[in-house]
This record gives structure tokens, sequence and C-alpha cells, in this order.
């Protein structure tokens, strides 16, 4: 473990170098947010649409966007360049698991939470006004965000690894974001009844919705099983990217790299 631990570090040292340029990035953070701003301000006035009032909506988008911009979007390219490029054959002629290596250097993107959270909350206070949060939704506020990352980053890992069966893999990634995309822009309760179903079984509706529900939207019975939905689904992604790990390695020592 302590060699992962050392991973992290390293990793984490070298994207303090690039921190500058990250924060530039998020002025199309605050553009988006921005429009959707004057978009809901236009559509609602003082009025509210299935139970979500305009500043409710607004500070749902900003969590949704907060967490899109945690984890890289194209993070998953750094992961099947390894794969394509034989990077990962190298890897494995080492003590070191590929997967658990993976993990750890995307955890680097903790200092990419702390960043966007205090740009988020500065951003929703002036366009949509401070929020009453009680000690317990906060609690579990956090634990959702903290889990929302987790469930990020595995699907990311995910998508990388996917290069291990198909090697190229951008499409994949185009799909997923682009419906993660849809719950960063509109909560759960605005799909028909039919995709919503469909959504609730999907792990990366857990990657975004939970946090912006559990903020604007504060239900005790509601948001702990958000949070119980939010682990069962890191369960699953392991579980997951476990496999795509197993049957790569597999298939590279069958084959000789």
């Amino acid at each position: 473990m302590r060699k992962y631990f050392s991973v992290f570090q390293f990793n984490l040292k070298s994207s303090m170098n690039f921190k500058v340029d990250y924060l530039f990035s998020l002025f199309s953070f605050v553009i988006h947010v921005f429009i959707f701003n004057e978009l809901w301000d236009f559509i609602l006035k003082d009025k509210v649409i299935l139970g979500y009032s305009r500043p409710e909506l607004i500070w749902y988008i900003i969590m949704g966007e907060f967490l899109m911009y945690v984890v890289g979007g194209k993070n998953y390219k750094k992961i099947s360049d390894m794969i394509k490029n034989g990077d990962v054959a190298n890897m494995l002629t080492k003590p070191i698991s590929f997967l658990k290596y993976t993990l750890a250097e995307e955890m680097t993107c903790i200092i990419n939470l702390v960043i966007n959270f205090v740009s988020a909350m500065i951003l929703g206070t002036f366009m949509a006004g401070s929020l009453k949060i009680t000690f317990f939704q906060m609690i579990l506020f956090f634990i959702s965000v903290l889990f929302s990352t987790v469930l990020l980053i595995l699907i990311q890992v995910m998508i990388g690894m996917l290069a291990f069966i198909t090697e190229e893999n951008d499409s994949y990634y185009f799909v997923i974001s682009k419906g993660m995309l849809l719950l960063v822009l509109t909560p759960l309760e605005f799909f028909p009844e039919v995709f919503r179903n469909i959504l609730t079984f999907l792990p990366t509706t857990y990657a975004i919705y939970p946090v912006g529900k559990i903020l604007v939207h504060f239900d005790i019975s509601n948001s702990l099983k958000l949070v119980v939905f939010q682990l069962l689904s890191i369960m699953v992604m392991l579980m997951i990217v476990n496999l795509l790990n197993v049957k790569g390695v597999k298939n590279i020592n069958v084959n000789g790299g």
C-alpha cells in the first residue's frame, strides 16, 4: 500500500504545477452556470416547477457542474494510451498492480475537488443566494460529494480499461459523459417516468444526482437512500473495473504483451 501512496504523492505534486491553467479552465464552468441562470430566470421567474424554485435549480446545476470538473474529462485517455502503446505490459513486469496504480494516480483529483467546491460555493451564493443547511444535511452532503468523486474516477477508469477489449473507446466516453450531462442540467424528476426508471439503475446517475438533491431538497430518508445507492454503485463499478483489469492482464500474459 505504501508504494501506491507514493504514486499518489508524486502525481499530487506534479498536478500542483498546472493549477493556474486549471483555474482558467473554470471560466467555462462559470459560463455554463450563467447561461442556465438566465434560462431558468426567464422560464420560472417566481414560479416553482416539480418542487424546484429557480435558486434551487441553479444550486443543483452548480453542484453537477462542480462534480463534472473534478475529474478531468479526458483522464480515461491516459489509461487507454498506456494499454495501447504497451506501457501496461512493462508495468506488469514490476511488483505493482495496474488497477491500484491507476486508482492512486486518479485520486490526485482531490485538489480539483477543493478548488471546485470553493468556486461552486462562491458562484452559488452570488447567483442563487445562500442556503439554510442543517448539520446532518451537511454531513450527508459531504459524504455524497466524496462518493460521487470516487464514482466519477471509477467511470473514467472503466472507460479507459475498455481499451483492453475494443482498443478504441472514445465513443464510450462521449455516450456516458453526455448521459451524465443531462443529469447535470436537469434533475431526475424532470424526466419521463420510463427514462426515470432506467436512470435509477445506472451508476452514472448516482455520480451526479444525489449531491444536488441532498443540498436543495433534503429529506432524511431519501437522502440516506441516495447515499446507500451511491455506495452500492461504487461496489458495482469496482467489480467492473476489476473484471476488466483481470481480463486485460490475462490477455497480455497469454499473448506476451
